[in-house]
């Protein structure tokens, strides 16, 4: 036994080495190819679909706990679906696509455990995790100039596609009453006997699409804001007469943040596969996500907004 062993594995020629020279080569390559494909991904155009759903009563059926003191920021280098693309403003930078999900999102709506916060599906042109924008997300009910559900998600490619979810879900503090005796006070004492509470920043907006006009307004016509629209499935669509920019007596300032009771987070670091339905799971929220390849023509150009600065 010790000189067969002897044999297969001393010698210039032992076929053990050479098996293993073989898988070793055949694994590298194998690396290569995986490499060079989602190298190729760069700067090339996906097709997203993503759903997010919250579970009724998931906290109190887990182990786990709201967090106490959870870190709630929005990236600097963000883009929502009103942002217009730096190629051509009339058309969103994020171009909406069909839901292919739909089934999915009836399937938890004949649910009561569930209720559906978000379902969208959009054409982005993915960049590395450097250059990649956050693609602002709110959903579910609306309270003052915040939602439910709010944040943000990565979409990048590095070796692989990669998706950063930084998702809240948040469940809003009751607000004090002022009574009568307390009328008269000024308004930095109000807000000084607010209660305490989780501070959720306001997500940041970029100016509605302009839609081009037929005629010009006449000097007559008067202008009203433009407005953003969603349908009853929650898909995406934007409508507005025109834009409309106030200056800074005008426009209305957005509150820097709203109190929250308690605040549900999801931040999530996950491997996807193109072409694959890929599920993140939390006792509070549930994400659905897709993303497909999307064939590409020579005349089709990457938005810079999608890029970094």
């Amino acid at each position: 036994m010790t000189s067969f062993l002897n044999r297969v594995t001393k010698g210039p020629n032992k076929p053990f080495q050479r098996l293993a020279n073989s898988a070793l080569l055949a694994l590298s390559a194998a690396f290569c190819v995986a490499e060079a494909q989602a190298a190729g991904y760069a700067g090339t155009q996906f097709e997203i679909e993503m759903v997010v759903f919250s579970r009724e009563e998931g906290m109190q059926t887990s182990r786990e706990t709201w967090p106490a003191t959870p870190k709630l920021t929005y990236d600097k280098h963000w883009v929502d679906f009103n942002s217009p693309s730096a190629n051509d403003p009339l058309l969103p930078a994020l171009e909406p696509a069909a839901n292919q999900l739909n089934n999915k999102v009836a399937s938890l709506n004949r649910n009561p455990r569930y209720t559906v916060l978000f379902h969208k599906t959009w054409r982005q042109v993915l960049q590395t995790e450097r250059n990649a924008p956050a693609v602002l997300i709110n959903g579910g009910t609306p309270s003052d100039e915040h939602h439910q559900l709010e944040g943000s998600v990565t979409i990048s490619v590095s070796r692989y596609l990669h998706l950063s979810t930084d998702l809240w879900f948040s469940e809003w503090a009751q607000q004090p009453q002022l009574q009568p005796t307390d009328w008269n006070m000024e308004p930095q004492q109000a807000d000084s006997t607010s209660a305490q509470g989780i501070a959720v920043p306001t997500q940041p907006r970029a100016p509605l699409l302009p839609v081009a006009e037929s005629e010009p307004l006449g000097l007559g016509a008067s202008a009203e804001p433009a407005t953003s629209s969603f349908n009853s499935s929650n898909s995406f669509s934007t409508s507005a007469d025109f834009a409309s920019f106030g200056d800074e007596e005008n426009t209305r300032a957005l509150p820097e943040e709203k109190i929250a009771e308690r605040v549900a987070v999801l931040q999530e670091e996950r491997r996807l596969r193109s072409g694959e339905l890929h599920y993140i799971d939390h006792p509070k929220l549930g994400v659905l996500i897709e993303v497909r390849t999307v064939e590409q023509t020579e005349d089709e150009e990457q938005d810079p907004l999608l890029q970094s600065e």
